[in-house]
């Protein structure tokens, strides 16, 4: 792109959201190394100085672009998890995330999957790493505290349990088997209930 054909934001809040959502479509498609900020830069419509402006590199950019992400996730899980008793709640959470994390829809997997070896700066990629676990299980960490306290759940580490059913989630919808978002998320949490819930004496 040359620099007379590129478009400047008209504000600093609109050239970062046009950047991050640039990004994001490449990151997802392509990976962390196969994206560059010359290809931001012109999937934006933007200059590469507008780039550098608001972040400092690729990493900065990539952390950027999984925080946002997370964040309208955990903002949509929290919307789909009320009413109902906790179970309930838990289990549109879920279906919120698989939504995301499944087959029929794979852009944050595929951000995802490059945090664990893409940036170079091992202590912000692990602060990183930290947030984004803090926002995906958040929801499902109250809920989860939610049964404990309603005396149905065992008492464990939420979070730790929390990984564990979006681990036994993201499993369940890795066999290929063409299923529903809802069979799926079901099957996972109905097993992990077997583990999960205080055996009534």
């Amino acid at each position: 792109m040359s620099r007379k054909n590129a478009i400047r934001s008209n504000t600093p809040t609109e050239g970062r959201e046009r950047i991050v959502q640039a990004a994001a479509a490449l990151f997802a498609e392509r990976g962390y190394y196969g994206v560059s900020i010359s290809d931001v830069a012109q999937s934006a419509g933007l200059v590469k100085s507008s780039i550098y402006h608001h972040f400092e590199n690729k990493e900065a950019l990539y952390i950027a672009v999984l925080g946002e992400t997370c964040e309208q996730l955990r903002v949509e899980m929290q919307a789909n998890a009320r009413g109902g008793n906790w179970r309930t709640r838990l289990r549109s959470a879920v279906l919120t995330l698989a939504r995301a994390l499944g087959p029929r829809s794979h852009a944050f997997g595929l951000i995802l999957e490059g945090i664990t070896h893409a940036p170079s700066n091992a202590r912000r990629s692990e602060q990183a790493i930290t947030e984004l676990r803090r926002k995906l299980f958040g929801v499902l960490v109250e809920e989860i505290n939610n049964g404990v306290a309603a005396g149905d759940l065992k008492p464990a580490d939420p979070t730790m349990t929390a990984a564990c059913l979006v681990g036994l989630t993201v499993s369940v919808f890795q066999t290929g088997l063409d299923q529903s978002e809802e069979t799926g998320v079901n099957f996972a949490l109905d097993l992990f209930l077997q583990g999960a819930l205080r055996r009534k004496k």
